[in-house]
């Protein structure tokens, strides 16, 4: 039943919907909408009726009933609803758009309104015929004519319009244009502004570039709301520093760019007060923060330095100025931790008086430290190696001497600690390795009264005096003892050192009675001793001693070969003076190559291994050693790393006990951190190796080569004292410069002409692994050395080539 009747209702609806599009008459569109929503609705209606039923016959498994004329109705009905619905809605408010209040009006939604219900009807009057049709086209012609007014009222309705445009507008059009509660459109219609839409839009464009600098400084004020300075209390100080302010310096920045940009615009008129305004404050916070920044950089570095009493005592005019300094510090950040709005206490000219202050203030007193930590350098010339931090800490130990203890190794390359008595009385040095050199004076650190720099001279001074007294009793020990026993008894330092001297005066002997080759039978019976001495038990001290002095053993024997098999005679021939001889004038060391003659430092260097001499190292001595008898430089050069520049030079400074203080270079490096540098190397008479010297920036590098120009020409003068870079320095003629280059590698600078003659260079190639591995092996105890070390060389070549396995297990290498 309930089917039929649906089938009956749909037929008197299409019934209904044929008459309602015979219709028209725009004028009737509140009547004809009522009825357009009634057939909607029944359309709806039966729609939902329809579903129903097919539902209730699926559950009763019954043949779904089609209606075919639902969705005809629709179609049918569609396109003239849609013709009436515009109408209404266009119709309905076209009054209030025409003589409804102007500043109501919403330009934005009217235009986007209007074009909708254009192309509803552009589209309608193609689908629809008769009456329908003739309203569709009267819409249609309605809504064209009211959209030729839209972009006056969009241009009028500008939102950045002010009052001054409107009397600019009224000025220009010669009769008055106000916007008020009587003003519409019609008004506007009824004035003829349409005609004058050129100088409107004019205006309103100019307006709205306005309106956007407006509301730009608007954002930007806004966006300062709320933003505070971040800060965290410090360590145990009991104030606090800021932190986190890469956000606000970014936004900072960013404000001040715009501001800056803003006025110069042609727009910034009626705000440029404001602006103005605004850039002040802006500059003014970034002035502040700025100052802040740079207090607290200098605050945080100073006040651990200035809470230690020592510091105090020895600085007292710097104490009280960071002391001031630090009390106005602590108020101004008690008044940020109070309000830490940004625009607040970043616009306090109290706070930045203070800040100023504060810099200028923290600046005297890190000059006096640096002038302070320069004549604490100028005492003791090896504190120029140290950092300002390192150098700082040993000061402020003065009270205790054992504090010092962890700063040996930085100051003294082989000395690892001293050792105190209780009463404090330095009595002997003692290595890394644990090896102990009693001190012939003793002395105590409490009679230098704090300064520290006068008990590490004291230091200085019984190494150099007690390695001396060791080695000139250990040269008297040598001609009564047993060689293996004499060795065990002695630091290792002295061991080579005294083995050399005696091996060089026994060659001379050799030669001058023609016994070469009985010696050299000596020479190699003396050597498979100390071997056989190494497979024995021995400490790990003595076994590091044996080491070293295989490695010498090894190379003295086969100069000792070499020179037999020469059938010298004559001590002067070139195979016997370019060796490194050693000989004992007037209880001291003198070292000779050639023509060249050094002086035994007697620096201690505790007991380290030795490089093993090769051809290609004999090769850099005597560069090297022919550079300093002309008071030049050394400049080992090699096309790539692992060719031994460095460690030569280190080697050569060993056998000469000579303190070498290897510089890492980089390109940032700069010629005061140099400057500083060849300060301690002229005053404290050490060598230094600078490591990839051709990575320095060649700006930096033409600087430098003035600064060694000056220290070697000193040097060639015979001068006790010189001036360099302003400062008197006393200098030390045992003073020496040494540079490492690999030429050739990106981001090398070529050195410039004046800097090249100061230094002489020498070709280090890819050295003779087997010989290394040779030596080494003896020094480990292996008797048969030589064949082992060829295998050893030639498996670790095959594994480095990856030519011994199918699979690369490994990756290997002989350097």
């Amino acid at each position: 039943m309930d089917q039929l009747k649906l089938k009956a209702d749909l037929k008197k609806l299409g019934e209904e919907v044929q008459g309602f599009t015979k219709y028209g008459d725009i004028d009737s569109f509140e009547e004809r909408i009522l009825v357009v929503q009634e057939i909607e609705d029944k359309i709806k209606k039966y729609g939902e009726l329809s579903e129903l039923y097919n539902s209730r016959e699926q559950v009763f498994g019954l043949t779904v009933t089609e209606y075919p004329q639902i969705e005809q109705l629709e179609k049918q009905f569609e396109m003239c609803g849609v013709v009436w619905h515009t109408a209404a809605d266009f119709l309905r408010v076209l009054p209030q758009w025409m003589d409804g209040p102007f500043g109501s009006i919403n330009s934005e939604e009217m235009q986007q309104n209007v074009d909708k219900w254009f192309r509803a009807c552009a589209k309608s009057v193609k689908q629809v015929t008769g009456d329908v049709k003739i309203v569709a086209e009267q819409l249609k012609k309605k809504i064209e004519s009211f959209m030729v007014n839209i972009p006056m009222v969009t241009a009028l309705r500008n939102p950045g319009m002010r009052d001054r445009h409107w009397k600019k507008l009224s000025d220009q059009l010669g009769f008055e244009v106000k916007p008020g509660p009587t003003f519409t459109v019609s008004v506007a219609l009824e004035l003829g502004l349409p005609k004058y839409m050129a100088v409107i839009e004019d205006i309103s464009e100019f307006a709205s570039k306005e309106y956007s600098v407006e509301v730009t400084i608007d954002k930007m004020q806004n966006d300062w709301v709320g933003m505070k300075f971040d800060y965290v209390m410090w360590h145990n100080t009991g104030t606090c520093i800021l932190r986190g302010l890469d956000d606000l310096q970014m936004q900072l920045e960013d404000h001040i760019a715009k501001t800056q940009s803003m006025q110069a615009s042609p727009y910034v008129g009626p705000f440029e007060d404001r602006v103005k305004l605004w850039l002040a404050k802006l500059n003014l916070v970034q002035e502040t923060l700025d100052e802040w920044l740079a207090c607290q950089q200098q605050w945080l570095y100073l006040e651990p330095i200035f809470t230690s009493e020592d510091i105090m005592q020895q600085m007292p005019v710097e104490g009280r100025r960071f002391k001031a300094t630090d009390a106005s510090w602590r108020r101004i950040m008690d008044k940020l931790m109070k309000n830490p709005e940004a625009l607040v206490v970043g616009t306090d000219e109290e706070i930045l008086k203070g800040l100023k202050e504060g810099n200028k203030q923290l600046d005297m007193v890190q000059k006096g430290l640096n002038e302070y930590l320069e004549t604490k350098r100028l005492a003791f010339p090896r504190f120029y190696f140290l950092s300002n931090d390192e150098l700082l800490e040993i000061l402020a130990e003065t009270k205790d001497p054992l504090r010092v203890q962890p700063f040996c190794r930085k100051i003294f390359e082989g000395i690892s600690r001293l050792e105190f008595q209780k009463n404090l009385e330095i009595t002997a040095m003692i290595s890394e390795e644990g090896e102990k050199v009693g001190f012939v004076t003793k002395f105590n650190p409490k009679d230098a009264a704090g300064a520290v720099e006068k008990w590490l001279t004291q230091v200085e001074m019984a190494m150099r005096e007690s390695l001396q007294d060791v080695t000139r009793r250990s040269y008297e020990a040598y001609p009564v003892s047993d060689r293996l026993n004499w060795v065990l008894v002695w630091p290792g330092q002295v061991v080579l050192c005294i083995s050399s001297l005696y091996w060089t005066s026994e060659v001379a002997e050799s030669i001058r009675k023609g016994t070469l080759q009985t010696y050299e039978q000596k020479c190699t019976q003396q050597l498979e001793a100390i071997v056989n001495k190494v497979r024995g038990k021995l400490t790990s001290l003595e076994r590091k001693t044996i080491g070293a002095l295989i490695v010498i053993d090894v190379h003295a024997r086969d100069v000792v070969k070499n020179l037999a098999d020469a059938n010298l005679s004559e001590e002067t021939d070139f195979e016997w003076t370019s060796q490194l001889r050693y000989t004992y004038e007037d209880g001291l060391v003198i070292v000779r190559m050639i023509n060249a003659s050094l002086p035994y430092a007697y620096e201690y260097l505790g007991n380290s291994s030795r490089l093993v001499i090769t051809p290609l190292t004999d090769r850099c001595y005597r560069t090297l050693m022919g550079a300093l008898h002309l008071n030049l430089g050394g400049a080992p050069e090699g096309p790539a790393a692992g060719t031994g520049k460095t460690e030569t030079t280190k080697d050569l400074a060993k056998a000469i006990a000579m303190q070498c203080v290897v510089f890492n270079c980089s390109d940032g490096l700069d010629y005061l951190a140099m400057g500083k540098f060849f300060k301690g190397l002229a005053s404290s008479g050490a060598w230094a190796c600078f490591d990839e010297f051709n990575r320095i920036d060649l700006e930096v590098l033409s600087v430098i080569a003035q600064q060694i120009m000056t220290i070697q020409r000193a040097k060639a003068a015979g001068l006790k004292q010189f001036e360099f870079e302003g400062v008197k320095l006393t200098l030390k003629t045992t003073c020496a410069v040494f540079i490492t280059m690999n030429p050739g590698y990106a981001g090398r600078s070529e050195l410039p002409d004046n800097l090249k003659a100061l230094f002489r260079t020498v070709a280090m190639m890819v050295p003779d692994y087997a010989l290394i591995s040779e030596i080494t092996l003896y020094s480990f105890g292996y008797l048969q050395a030589r064949e082992l070390a060829r295998k050893l060389v030639a498996t670790y070549r095959l594994c480095r080539y990856r030519q011994l396995l199918s699979r690369t297990n490994f990756s290997l290498k002989l350097n």
